[in-house]
């Protein structure tokens, strides 16, 4: 696992990927939809990639004028956001947090949908070292800064009333779970199937995000200036990633077995991190909204906006 994930993410540092969607049913009139996303194996995953796969996106999109889809990867859900804006992509498949800063940003920027409800992150500590967060004080949590994973350190932290008495340090994941392997880092936050990996090798599961009722979405933006050009494409989008999320959830057995695979991990693994209920089939479930909004309040005290707003009027205002 290690070695894998070190390779992919010098790859990712170094280049972005534009691969053609796997159907090759498109329409030569159509217009090519660029997609910029996260991927650990440089290639689609998660809910896209199943959707990307089975021809599910293709197929629900072409009613908006979609003749083709290319595929970006980067390192980062940040590292997405800024390509949005540079004009390279036109929707990003992102994390909520870099999601909201980036509406933060620029009103401008539209919440197509959520692709994913209730996302887990685990706290995972080095071997030997402390299985509860209370011991963390004075230590150190490394977290992608920015992500999912660096909102999450600082809500466990939080959760736990020890602000200020755990730092969190800016780490890529790979690099943090190598550290956890050497013992030179005490404790990181992974999420997936790395986590019940690693807790399977001897790895403390010191906390999760879902031990509190907090969880995390998966969203899909993209700039009015996109939408404007295209206003058939917001709607088929939902319709789009609702009915990939359908299908996952009606094959859900099959979806594990394939996102094994393609991550080269072991299906209990898979099994162990992913619940169904992840997968929402409409674009704004309340869940998911709630979770959004948490996620929102959590950031902006923090001070990490630009500009404050109204979630649930971005989120509603599309549903």
């Amino acid at each position: 696992m290690l070695n894998r994930l070190l390779r992919t993410a010098f790859a990712l540092t170094l280049i972005t990927t534009a691969i053609s969607c796997g159907s090759n049913d498109t329409d030569a009139d159509g217009y090519t939809l660029r997609i910029g996303a996260t991927s650990v194996t440089g290639t689609p995953a998660g809910s896209l990639g199943w959707g990307d796969r089975q021809g599910i996106l293709a197929e629900q999109l072409k009613s908006a004028g979609v003749g083709k889809i290319e595929y970006s990867f980067f390192q980062s859900g940040s590292d997405v956001a800024s390509a949005l804006f540079a004009g390279a992509i036109d929707v990003a498949a992102i994390g909520d947090n870099p999601a909201l800063r980036a509406r933060s940003r620029d009103p401008k920027v539209v919440l197509l949908s959520l692709d994913s409800v209730n996302g887990d992150a685990w706290l995972v500590g080095a071997k030997g070292g402390p299985s509860e967060i209370r011991g963390l004080v004075g230590k150190d949590i490394t977290a992608p800064q920015g992500t999912i994973r660096d909102r999450a350190a600082r809500q466990l932290i939080d959760a736990a009333g020890l602000n200020g008495q755990i730092h969190v340090r800016d780490v890529p994941t790979p690099e943090s779970i190598a550290g956890l392997s050497s013992g030179k880092i005490d404790a990181a936050i992974v999420t997936g199937a790395s986590a019940a990996e690693l807790e399977a090798k001897g790895f403390p599961i010191i906390d999760s995000l879902s031990r509190h009722g907090f969880g995390s979405t998966g969203t899909n933006i993209a700039l009015t200036s996109f939408t404007d050009a295209h206003p058939e494409f917001a709607p088929a989008w939902q319709q789009a990633v609702t009915a990939v999320n359908r299908d996952i959830t009606e094959h859900f057995g099959d979806y594990l077995s394939w996102v094994a695979q393609t991550d080269d991990t072991e299906l209990q693994f898979v099994e162990k991190s992913t619940r169904k209920d992840e997968f929402n089939t409409e674009p704004f479930p309340q869940v998911g909204v709630d979770q959004l909004e948490a996620a929102y309040k959590f950031l902006n005290a923090d001070g990490s906006f630009d500009h404050e707003y109204s979630v649930r009027e971005w989120a509603g205002a599309k549903s």
